[in-house]
């Protein structure tokens, strides 16, 4: 199993990330709240790795913070949660919301794309009892990094566009943010408006 990656970025991709190892490329699947914080390729780079064995593939998923990864290992051992909608759930809302929610048993009002209400109900009524420990934790490792503005801004960046370009679409982006909660929803419509 492994459990930790530390090299140097090799590939960075929309919810991948390829790191090189001493020579060796290691394709880590990433949730965009890992995403948005890492480096450019080139920069060094440590993972927190859960590490998923089924019969004919070994997949990995990585994440900046112990937080991160001990929720998803929480969400992947609720019945019926695997590793690609724990994934999705961390890319939807930051580690320390998506706690809170489950604690308050308000998951379902949040409308995660893909998690149905009986799913986010499931997922509360197994889980709200036991992330006291990770509660304290997240307020304080995995609180989000900026503003949703700002996450959106350096997503933009690390994709490639200009800081030109991206100042110049700002005013949008605001009202785009204005609509959702969602920084998967907000980044792909500002690449509508940027394209434009």
């Amino acid at each position: 199993m492994i459990y930790l990656l530390r090299g140097t970025i090799a590939l960075k991709e929309t919810g991948t990330v390829v790191i090189d190892v001493n020579g060796v490329g290691y394709g880590v699947t990433i949730p965009l709240s890992t995403y948005y914080d890492l480096g450019a390729v080139g920069d060094g780079i440590e993972l927190k790795i859960y590490t998923s064995q089924r019969e004919n593939s070994i997949e990995l998923y990585g994440f900046l913070t112990d937080v991160e990864r001990k929720l998803f290992e929480k969400l992947i051992g609720v019945s019926g949660i695997g590793p690609k909608a724990a994934t999705n759930m961390l890319s939807n809302i930051s580690v320390s919301e998506l706690i809170r929610c489950i604690i308050n048993g308000n998951l379902a009002q949040r409308k995660i794309r893909g998690i149905g209400t009986k799913t986010a109900t499931k997922i509360v009524n197994e889980l709200k009892d036991k992330l006291d420990d990770l509660a304290a934790q997240g307020d304080d490792e995995s609180a989000p990094s900026g503003t949703i503005l700002d996450d959106t801004i350096s997503a933009l960046l690390n994709l490639g566009y200009t800081r030109g370009e991206v100042e110049r679409i700002t005013p949008e982006i605001k009202k785009i943010i204005e609509g959702t909660d969602s920084i998967e929803e907000v980044l792909k419509d500002c690449l509508k408006v940027i394209r434009n």
